[in-house]
């Protein structure tokens, strides 16, 4: 039975993996836990699982600083990497590392089994063919004289700069010349496309919520790419990949669905909604948040949102103006300032105006039932 070994700082994360999964039932002997790399080493030295899987971002020793020691003690162990999306720039020691796989979180337990299970079966083909001994060494270990600068540079400066300047008719010229900035070593490697493939995703998820669109849109079309990465078996399904997902965030782009504002509006918006009742906010002030100057901001926050400005500040107001005065006893003047009027008179003068009535008015809507 092959012995697996669990790592994992959040408690919650760690229950999840060692309670919902029937490890016996799946032929999986689950020999142990820690919260850190420091508690794990010894009871992973002493126990010898055929496969560790740990977080990468833990306390005192974090996972790949656990992964040198594994490789270096016990170089027969498997190791999957847990990744969370701001930790991806690990990966490329992990693949200088030889890990087995690199996943991204969250993941489910049927998926994460899945993988455990693919590494398992290898584990026992293995040991079914000692007398191979080509096979003793695990392929991956191949990785480790691989030069990963070659993606470092070059990957991100080419995927985020076609992003932006890209046709969609130039995409499968784009990619062969990607592939080929890889290098033809490189490419032979399981674990360093996996890499390539997480890297190309992660550049497209920043460039789209760059333009506030969500993820969801290019995995839609393209599934998890955890289960993608998982069913991959050559270069060139790595290279339809994507080009299938450079074609979607492209088309994304030039459809006008993703607002080259989003992210401008987004906060503009937020800070808005946070500081309604300040007296001093003015469009001055949020365009000074965004990061745009005010004319612009005017310009753009009027033709993205429907409403001006002043229109916009003067409805989050009122809703709350409204919500005040049939929720509490306060007084008109007290109600405006609360939602950030200094003149009483101006308040009432703005809510009769906008809502067609007087605020005692409205307040008395609430008796006639």
């Amino acid at each position: 039975m092959v012995k697996l070994f669990l790592v994992e700082d959040e408690i919650v994360m760690r229950d999840g993996i060692k309670k919902h999964i029937d490890w016996e039932k799946e032929g999986i002997e689950f020999v142990g836990e820690a919260s850190d790399g420091e508690l794990a080493l010894p009871m992973i030295l002493e126990t010898k699982p055929d496969i560790l899987l740990t977080d990468i971002k833990m306390p005192f020793m974090d996972g790949l600083q656990l992964s040198e020691k594994i490789r270096e003690e016990l170089p027969d162990t498997r190791i999957i990497i847990l990744s969370g999306y701001d930790e991806f720039s690990y990966a490329q020691e992990a693949v200088r590392l030889g890990v087995t796989e690199y996943l991204l979180k969250p993941i489910a337990p049927a998926a994460l089994l899945k993988s455990i299970k693919s590494v398992a079966e290898k584990i026992e083909e293995e040991r079914k063919s000692e007398e191979a001994p080509a096979e003793a060494i695990p392929e991956e270990e191949e990785t480790l004289s691989l030069d990963t600068t070659v993606i470092d540079e070059t990957s991100h400066k080419m995927i985020e700069n076609f992003l932006r300047t890209g046709t969609e008719s130039e995409i499968p010229v784009f990619c062969d010349r990607f592939f080929r900035s890889i290098g033809e070593k490189n490419v032979q490697s399981m674990l360093f496309l996996s890499y390539i493939m997480m890297d190309v995703y992660f550049s497209m998820a920043r460039f789209l919520k760059e333009m506030g669109v969500e993820l969801s849109e290019l995995e839609k079309d393209t599934g998890d790419i955890n289960n993608v990465v998982r069913r991959m078996t050559s270069w060139m399904e790595a290279k339809e990949y994507i080009e299938k997902s450079l074609r979607i965030v492209i088309q994304i782009r030039d459809s006008g669905a993703a607002s080259k504002y989003g992210k401008v509006l987004r906060d503009a918006v937020s800070y808005i909604d946070e500081h309604y009742a300040d007296e001093d906010i003015s469009l001055n002030t949020v365009a000074t948040v965004a990061s745009i100057s005010p004319n612009h901001f005017s310009s753009i926050f009027s033709q993205e949102m429907g409403v001006t400005f002043i229109e916009y500040l003067i409805g989050k107001r009122m809703e709350k103006a409204k919500e005040l005065l049939m929720t509490t006893d306060l007084r008109s003047s007290e109600i405006a300032y609360q939602v950030g009027y200094k003149d009483p008179h101006y308040f009432s003068s703005t809510f009769k105006k906008t809502q067609g009535m007087t605020t005692r008015e409205y307040r008395a809507r609430g008796d006639r039932s």
